[in-house]
């Protein structure tokens, strides 16, 4: 039996699987299947113009209702045929049961947590993993995925108090680091580079993530919800290990593993809004992080060093290059003594936040935020900056009876003068069926060898226009 035969069965299979299992209560249960199905397709601005991504996706939804509680199914198939044409995904993106008590809610399952106010950044927006393996070329909504949680909400009037237990970590889904999407910069050191994905030897209570949240409604004009959680950062640190040989009196590196590495740590904070009037809002969010991944370079290795290794394996290195080989290799190797044993990766507090207005400027709906994050206890050895700091801006207007909508998405970052632009029309073009056509653009300063934020820069190449169609029930 072959996998197109195989994953469309399965996805009936677990539909009809768990309506077959739902309580018994023929009375009050009602039933209802939802969905779309889709095509995308990206092709990049530069020549050859070639596709770098290609899919068709059906989306199942299924809910059931039935007295004090319900049964919601979400469940992914998709084709992904930019990397071969019987290329096929089953995902089941969400399953969980609802029950309504007197004062609260209990959702038991694999659920959809979105937390925070920031836009085109990520502060407290990590309790659901994101499927991140194509980047940006799904839609920001589609981005986050389920996470297998016991959550509880509790209702004080206006108020709300939401706990959360996730069992068992589940990291999100990154890019292969080899392909076009690769997140880390490796070519600092240049030699051949291994990766190894995050798996832990087995599963402990000390996986077992913690979550809480107390959402204050005091007045029609305030919403401030106030955080506390065990959790691990959205993002990995990777631990470095060189693999070396022996040349006389110095290690030379040959190659080098990156292994992924998450370390839970107390994460607390707020965000909210405050609206001034119906139209102007100003939007705020802060976190502090008990323990965030930071690169470290230890020793007295330099950006020089680091070049002129760089020409070595190049082969444009000349002679005055040569005398300066030897100390270059005796800096590297007592760099290497003190970062091998701790993997060339700290953790650090730090402190992320963000504030922002939105206003309606010239009838189109704009939201200007303003991101940072500083590391605390820093020292000149870790490798990203002290101060990290960026700006989005985000607008959006409907023409014609709401059957056209435009919306431009930008994140400009200062620390590398580099950017992301990501214009869109979506078109309704008649109920249920809605076509859409847009961009993702970048660009800015080629960083430096030892620059490791994102630099959306590094993926000037894949600078893309896309074109997809949808049809809902």
């Amino acid at each position: 039996m072959s996998l197109n035969t195989i994953f469309p069965s399965l996805l009936v299979a677990v539909t009809l699987a768990f309506t077959l299992l739902l309580p018994a209560v023929p009375a009050t249960a009602q039933s209802d299947f939802s969905g779309y199905l889709s095509n995308y397709n990206a092709f990049t601005t530069s020549p050859p113009s070639e596709i770098i991504s290609g899919r068709n996706r059906l989306r199942l939804n299924f809910r059931n209702d039935f007295n004090d509680g319900r049964v919601y199914i979400s469940s992914d198939l998709r084709q992904l045929y930019s990397f071969s044409s019987d290329s096929l995904d089953f995902r089941l993106r969400e399953a969980f049961m609802d029950i309504f008590l007197n004062n609260g809610d209990l959702r038991i399952g694999k659920q959809v947590i979105a937390w925070g106010k920031t836009e085109g950044d990520f502060i407290f927006d990590i309790v659901s993993p994101f499927d991140l393996s194509e980047f940006l070329t799904q839609d920001f909504r589609e981005l986050r995925e389920g996470v297998t949680a016991i959550s509880y909400t509790h209702f004080f009037g206006r108020n709300q108090l939401q706990l959360i237990l996730n069992p068992v970590f589940e990291p999100s889904r990154l890019p292969a680091y080899d392909g076009t999407w690769g997140i880390v910069p490796t070519d600092i050191f240049p030699i051949p580079t291994e990766f190894r994905s995050y798996d832990p030897d087995a599963i402990t209570l000390r996986d077992m993530q913690y979550a809480a949240r107390f959402a204050w409604r005091p007045s029609g004009s305030f919403d401030l919800d106030v955080a506390l959680m065990y959790w691990r950062s959205g993002a990995p640190g990777y631990r470095k290990n060189f693999t070396t040989v022996g040349i006389g009196d110095f290690n030379v590196p040959l190659s080098v593993t990156f292994t992924e590495d998450y370390e839970p740590g107390i994460v607390t904070g707020f965000w909210g809004e405050y609206r001034f009037s119906s139209d102007l809002r100003f939007l705020f969010e802060a976190a502090y992080f008990e323990k965030r991944p930071y690169d470290i370079l230890p020793g007295e290795l330099t950006d020089d060093d680091l070049r002129l290794f760089r020409r070595l394996d190049e082969g444009t290195i000349n002679l005055p290059d040569l005398e300066l080989l030897g100390p270059a290799l005796q800096r590297f190797n007592n760099t290497l003594q003190e970062g091998q044993p701790i993997g060339f990766l700290t953790y650090r507090p730090a402190v992320k936040w963000m504030a922002g207005l939105q206003y309606p400027l010239y009838n189109w709906n704009t939201s200007i935020q303003y991101v940072a994050e500083t590391a605390l206890d820093y020292e000149d050895a870790i490798l990203q900056d002290e101060w990290f700091h960026g700006i989005s801006i985000s607008s959006n207007r409907s023409f014609f009876r709401d059957q056209l909508l435009a919306r431009l998405l930008t994140r400009y970052q200062l620390n590398g003068n580099d950017y992301w632009i990501n214009p869109e029309l979506a078109w309704d073009f008649r109920d249920g069926l809605t076509f859409t056509a847009g961009s993702h653009l970048f660009g800015g300063e080629t960083p430096d060898l030892d620059y490791t934020h994102l630099s959306f820069r590094r993926y000037g190449g894949n600078s893309l226009v896309y074109l997809s169609a949808a049809w809902f029930w």
